[in-house]
């Protein structure tokens, strides 16, 4: 029986410790754009909803659906974003079940249970929908200057970081709107939201696929 030299184990170890480094680097640097971008994505959001203020009857829903709220609330802030920028590795599994979840978590959080016809407060749908966009477009410039579009090579991980912008929109005017109708809910927040994923994840795959090139 034979067994490898001193020296060949020496070099074995070696990169076993420089591949450790590298991917301890490449987490500190992700790190690095990750908590800068998340506390400047806060103050573009909670800036303007301290200034137009917040639903008066915030507190005033139900308990479970403004729990559900926080928790869209940790997953468009910290969860995506740190799929989508490689700070964690869930499971197949884990990733289809967060995927999946968010979209039925998204719907009660926004329209309750039962989903109200038309609980109409006045709001104008125009005015929802821009602010939807604003909110969206101030994540997405964030997310772009951080290069946070360009932090793994797996275009996949584009669709965490557009997820967790359209989400972090519609969580933001869910709690400055009161109203919950469908009629009002449904084309002036959500379909607005979807549509700004799309385009989110147009914009970052552009992004990405150049960066690639360079």
């Amino acid at each position: 029986m034979t067994t490898g030299s001193p020296d060949h184990e020496s070099v074995r170890v070696d990169a076993a410790t420089l591949i450790v480094a590298d991917l301890d680097l490449a987490q500190s640097r992700r790190r690095r754009h990750f908590i800068p971008a998340l506390i400047v994505g806060l103050i573009a959001i909670v800036g303007p909803m301290l200034i137009i203020g917040v639903r008066p009857d915030l507190l005033a829903q139900p308990g479970w659906q403004l729990a559900l709220q926080c928790v869209l609330w940790l997953l468009c802030l910290i969860v995506f974003p740190a799929i989508g920028l490689g700070l964690v590795f869930p499971s197949r599994v884990v990733r289809i079940g967060l995927a999946s979840g968010a979209v039925g978590l998204t719907l009660l959080a926004t329209l309750g249970a039962p989903a109200s016809l038309a609980d109409d407060h006045g709001h104008s749908g125009v005015a929802c929908s821009l602010l939807v966009t604003f909110y969206a477009i101030a994540v997405l410039l964030m997310g772009l200057i951080s290069g946070a579009f360009v932090q793994r090579r797996r275009v996949s991980a584009v669709y965490w970081i557009a997820a967790g912008i359209s989400l972090t929109a519609l969580s933001a005017i869910t709690w400055q709107c009161p109203d919950t109708g469908v009629a009002h809910v449904l084309p002036s927040h959500l379909a607005v939201a979807a549509g700004l994923m799309i385009a989110t994840s147009v914009i970052g795959i552009v992004a990405h696929r150049r960066r690639a090139k360079d």
